[in-house]
């Protein structure tokens, strides 16, 4: 049985349906976004319905202040999307969607036959919440205020879970939380991403010269990154040590940074693409990301690829694949002086990762376990 997938952005799906693609196991890719986009390779089976998401990416260029509500805009992408491909979809074997963008994809494959496979690139949506909301509360916003969810969502939320027939999730983080909310165990297939060798490929060495920390991400207050520039101010950090942050900068932690008053300079990049991400975590020494909600968190096994030891929160869902004191670090969410000791072991134990993680290991998980359903 062939699977397909649905999806608004690519993120971890269209490197999951390319292995597939490889070994002749893939369906459709409906896609959000436009093929010229993807640059998919000659005779990959994509399907795109990508007005919306133009739309809303071409929004992104403005600046924070003079753009439509981000949460409002992408659920407005993501419903269009999912009627839209609805209305095309056909086929056998599995559909993955992801929350929020699959309701009417769902029930159309109920109609056909089509086994229903809710791919969950975050946590449980009020889990998620739960764990982020103290970090709004810690510099005086409401997480209900800044970011409210219209109780249209919501149901859609749940409509969707009622109509998946499997969970996919990478982490055993998200597995976790799957079963609190009372899904089957034997209904979650756990299947961690991998990384394009490609683009991150493996570095001969660590690096000389001063210490390179790197934050990858948008500089949301659910990434943690407070409590990494609080980490920087209480080690033994002097003013060789660098902080790198790759990602979008948002006001709501500009606090955080402007607070900050630690010996180490910080070096703002702004987003960049991947190749140039790959590129200078080649050049780095440690990846922290410390999260307060992280069902995964894909720049981590991307900088494991490129060879980059990680310092994760125990909230990332990519801890499953670092090796505490050998590829990385695993420290308590909020722990400052955890951290800090974490960055100041990998200081004094620069080291290049040999560990691989290529797409393929992924396919053949989710082949493996898609065998296994098929049988029973």
């Amino acid at each position: 049985m062939n699977h397909s997938f649905a999806a608004t952005n690519p993120c971890h799906v269209y490197d999951m349906a390319l292995a597939l693609w490889k070994v002749d196991k893939l369906g459709s890719y409906y896609s959000g976004y436009p093929q010229w986009r993807l640059k998919s390779p000659a005779g990959f089976p994509i399907r795109s319905r990508s007005l919306r998401t133009l739309i809303t990416y071409g929004f992104q260029r403005m600046p924070e202040w003079a753009r439509p509500d981000d949460s409002a805009m992408f659920r407005w992408q993501d419903e269009g999307f999912d009627r839209a491909v609805a209305r095309i979809l056909d086929g056998s074997g599995f559909i993955h969607g992801l929350p929020g963008q699959c309701l009417d994809i769902f029930r159309k494959a109920r109609e056909l036959g089509i086994v229903t496979i809710l791919n969950h690139a975050s946590g449980p949506f009020e889990q998620q919440r739960k764990l982020v909301a103290p970090e709004y509360e810690r510099v005086g916003l409401s997480l209900e205020e800044e970011l409210p969810v219209p109780e249209s969502y919501r149901q859609r939320i749940r409509e969707e879970w009622s109509l998946a027939q499997v969970h996919c999730v990478a982490s055993s983080v998200v597995r976790d939380q799957l079963i609190n909310e009372g899904v089957p165990a034997n209904a979650i297939w756990v299947v961690p991403y991998g990384a394009d060798e490609r683009i991150f490929r493996k570095r001969a060495a660590a690096p000389d010269g001063p210490y390179k920390i790197c934050f990858a991400g948008r500089q949301s207050l659910r990434k943690g990154i407070h409590y990494l520039l609080k980490a920087l101010e209480e080690s033994g950090a002097d003013e060789s040590w660098e902080l790198h942050c790759l990602g979008m900068e948002l006001s709501e932690s500009q606090a955080d940074f402007t607070n900050y008053k630690g010996p180490g300079k910080v070096i703002q990049h702004g987003a960049v693409p991947q190749p140039e991400l790959a590129a200078i975590f080649r050049d780095m020494h440690v990846l922290v990301l410390p999260s307060a909600e992280e069902a995964f968190g894909l720049v981590v096994v991307q900088a494991l690829e490129s060879g980059l030891p990680c310092i994760v929160s125990n909230r990332v869902g990519a801890k499953d694949l670092v090796r505490d004191g050998i590829t990385g670090s695993v420290v308590p969410f909020g722990e400052v002086d955890s951290l800090a000791n974490a960055l100041e072991f990998w200081d004094q134990h620069r080291t290049n990762v040999e560990d691989k993680f290529p797409w393929s290991d992924c396919s053949d998980k989710l082949l493996l376990q898609a065998d296994n359903y098929s049988t029973h």
